[in-house]
């Protein structure tokens, strides 16, 4: 009898290790331990079933962090172009007659001064002397060109229509030459430069005064 109980204990512990327990959710031994599970992945890592062991084992875009599949960070933006290195800050560090605007320092305009025709100087029949009006229009513009000066200054003598071609293109010239030094005596700094039409650009044709005044001027081009 003894030896029939000890046959069948033998018996019952080989059957035992011939079907092993399944393994419990998460666990394996194999990767074939973790198809038959759900939500734990399919590769077998340590003993425990997971997504990846490594990026290879994910698909394209993403890789593998803690045995777990995650999206790559998308790659970082191209840097910025580097913006130039601002001249000023502020109006103050830019000096008289000049503003700060974006970073750069620019000439800064005020109305009365924008109108280089608010400046034109003229003259007495065959005369090439700065004075009245004209003297204090020109006073007003080297107070604008100190403010903001230029980066250059044409004068441009005309004559009206009396007169050879030759003798009103050199009366032109004088009469540009009078306001450049003119504005040169008041302080203005920078490029003056002269030049003549002689009666060649009138504003007028009539045989008048009203007309002829009006041609004998300098006009005034102004570049900032």
């Amino acid at each position: 009898m003894r030896r029939v109980t000890t046959l069948a204990a033998l018996v019952f512990v080989a059957l035992l290790t011939a079907c092993p327990s399944p393994p419990k959710n998460g666990e394996c031994k194999s990767s074939k331990d973790c198809e038959a599970q759900a939500g734990f992945g399919k590769l077998c890592v340590s003993g425990a079933c997971a997504e990846c062991a490594a990026d290879a084992d994910c698909k394209d875009g993403f890789s593998c962090k803690a045995n777990k599949c995650e999206p790559r960070p998308a790659a970082p933006a191209a840097a910025a172009a580097e913006a130039p290195k601002a001249e000023c800050a502020g109006d103050a560090e830019c000096g008289s007659g000049k503003g700060c605007q974006e970073g750069r320092c620019v000439n800064t305009i005020e109305p009365a001064c924008a109108d280089a025709a608010a400046f034109t100087a003229h003259f007495g029949y065959d005369q090439s002397s700065v004075a009245g009006e004209s003297a204090a229009a020109l006073k007003r513009l080297a107070a604008c060109l100190a403010k903001a000066p230029a980066r250059r200054v044409q004068v441009d003598g005309h004559c009206d229509d009396r007169g050879t071609t030759q003798y009103n293109l050199a009366l032109g010239k004088k009469r540009a030459e009078a306001v450049k030094k003119y504005l040169g005596d008041l302080g203005v700094a920078g490029t003056v430069e002269t030049n003549t039409f002689g009666k060649e650009q009138a504003l007028c044709h009539e045989a008048a005064e009203s007309c002829w005044s009006k041609n004998r001027r300098a006009e005034l081009k102004i570049e900032r």
